[in-house]
């Protein structure tokens, strides 16, 4: 199965794909924000743009395009950052589940690639009025998990593995975009507990207050070869989210159309 994107069709063509039964479509909601001294602006949103077309594939789905600003007021202050509101980030997620659902989607998957995005979207979710329509992935546990493996794996202790632009987000990027990531700048930011790091990041002060660079880890272990790895992860528990929510979103179509 090869996704289809999106945007590259007229709409006619989205129309007789829907009619056909092809009404899924996958879009990841990405960040512009800074990744310390190695990573690009655009991490998050390649990262997003690389996950929701390997979603899209595996459920013979549309690739909608990946929201390339998101939640990231505790950026602020790094250069090139830029960031929504939470209210405006709400009103946005709601904007494009409504636009698809009245196109004829009947599933809208969304897919965060940016730490800051989960809660918000699990909130504006919660706003919709159609939300069985949408699969959210809001567990923000996954990215643990990523961190998980590779200490198991590779013996990337958690510290180093990070929250952001630590080993982990970075062998994700060097697996798809090594043109992009600049290893000869790569320094170690915050390395202490990931449970300070996480209540740091989102306290007063953002990740500045933790890391001058910006980093939450130590991209030192990085490798193209743990990058596949951590995707080939990734994308395995994203199905694994999106199948579980299958049921629960039949039985509220059911009872709604009941």
């Amino acid at each position: 199965m090869t996704a289809i994107e999106l945007d590259a069709l007229a709409w006619p063509q989205v129309r007789s794909e829907i009619e056909a039964g092809r009404d899924t479509v996958v879009l990841a909601l990405g960040a512009t924000e800074q990744h310390g001294y190695h990573l690009p602006l655009a991490t998050d949103a390649l990262l997003g743009d690389h996950l929701a077309r390997a979603l899209a594939d595996r459920l013979d789905a549309f690739l909608g395009p990946t929201l390339r600003v998101g939640c990231s007021e505790h950026h602020l202050g790094f250069a090139g950052t830029m960031s929504l509101s939470e209210d405006t980030f709400h009103a946005v997620v709601g904007d494009l589940v409504r636009s698809l659902s009245r196109g004829g989607f009947r599933r809208i998957v969304l897919v965060p690639t940016h730490g800051g995005n989960f809660a918000p979207l699990a909130a504006a979710v919660a706003k919709l009025d159609q939300p069985e329509r949408v699969t959210a992935l809001t567990d923000l546990g996954v990215l643990l998990q990523i961190a998980q493996l590779g200490e198991r794996e590779y013996g990337v202790p958690l510290s180093e593995g990070g929250v952001h632009a630590g080993e982990w987000e970075t062998s994700l990027l060097l697996a798809i975009h090594p043109e992009l990531v600049r290893m000869e700048h790569a320094e170690a930011g915050f390395t202490g507990e990931l449970q300070d790091a996480i209540a740091g990041m989102f306290a007063e002060g953002g990740v500045a207050s933790l890391s001058p660079i910006g980093a939450i880890g130590d991209p030192a272990r990085a490798s193209a070869e743990h990058g596949e790895r951590y995707w080939s992860r990734a994308v395995e528990l994203a199905l694994e989210q999106i199948e579980a929510s299958a049921p629960a979103q039949q039985g509220a179509r059911a009872e709604r159309s009941g």
